[in-house]
């Protein structure tokens, strides 16, 4: 069973990857990579 991820922790490895995310490609990523962890 996967955890689901924080905005807080989407938005933290969007800068590491320095990636400039809109709001819902903050949630269409919090989604993927929560299946993926």
């Amino acid at each position: 069973m996967s955890a689901r991820l924080t905005l807080a922790q989407v938005e933290h490895i969007a800068e590491l990857a320095k990636l400039g995310l809109t709001a819902e490609e903050k949630e269409a990523f919090r989604s993927q990579l929560s299946a993926i962890l």
